[in-house]
């Protein structure tokens, strides 16, 4: 066995080949890497976890730490992947199953579609949230007819990885021409915690103008207050974090 070859050339009075002694150290260097970025997830999550107990009490000072908790977490993606590949344990991911009759009833539309299909309900008050559509003009009744016959947007479990889940669309809107654009999950994170301070002082971000282009509709997003005057962002992060811990939890408990 290798890992007994430098004790018995010690025995033989002699000293273990270089080769051996590189391979050993490699070995060693491997393992000990691994261990500290398992480390730093695992403390990343329990972070998480603590500052979602909080934002979900009501706590305003605690949706920041959570929003910039979860933009760290996000920013571990590469190294969470390999936790979940390395554990070779099955991991599915929640996904949106999107739902052409809805794209198309709205099309030429203003409008925000916010799924929420994790969200149990307000933490304080008991209220579901869920598939929530906020359409900037009054629809007919036939439309109103049509939308409900095309049903609700619905998860699904999926094979994606931590970071394709953090890359697929979880809120859809439009733009100034209505039309229909998508934000990601890692995007939504990322602007949510720049707009209300979470990852730095508010106004003093450096990002890119492709990032910048999403504040606008994150900004809407905050200004849309539902279920006792909550932010729809703050039921969108929750949702993500409860997620994120559960699942990420369970690989790190194995």
């Amino acid at each position: 066995m290798v890992g007994r070859r430098p004790l018995e050339a010690n025995i033989l009075g002699s000293s273990p080949s270089p080769a051996t002694e590189l391979f050993i150290y490699r070995e060693f260097s491997e393992q000990h890497s691994q261990d500290m970025k398992q480390n730093d997830i695992k403390l990343q999550i329990k972070r998480l976890e603590r500052h979602l107990l909080l934002a979900k009490n009501g706590d305003e000072v605690a949706f920041l730490d959570l929003a910039h908790s979860l933009r760290v977490v996000s920013e571990l993606k590469a190294q969470i992947d390999d936790l979940i590949k390395n554990s070779q344990l099955s991991t599915e991911w929640p996904n949106i199953n999107k739902n052409n009759k809805i794209k198309k009833l709205l099309r030429g539309s203003k409008y925000f579609e916010i799924p929420l299909v994790s969200k149990k309900e307000n933490p304080q008050q008991g209220i579901q949230i869920k598939d929530l559509k906020i359409i900037n003009r009054a629809l007919s009744a036939e439309e109103v007819k049509d939308l409900y016959l095309a049903g609700p947007l619905v998860e699904k479990p999926t094979n994606l990885t931590f970071s394709q889940w953090l890359a697929s669309e979880v809120i859809y809107t439009t733009d100034k021409d209505n039309r229909r654009i998508g934000i990601t999950r890692e995007t939504l994170i990322k602007r949510i915690a720049n707009l209300l301070g979470g990852s730095h002082p508010n106004g003093s971000e450096n990002d890119t103008t492709e990032e910048n282009f999403f504040d606008h509709y994150v900004r809407e997003l905050n200004s849309m207050r539902v279920a006792e005057d909550y932010p729809v962002t703050y039921y969108q992060l929750i949702e993500m974090a409860e997620i994120v811990v559960d699942k990420i939890n369970k690989i790190l408990q194995r």
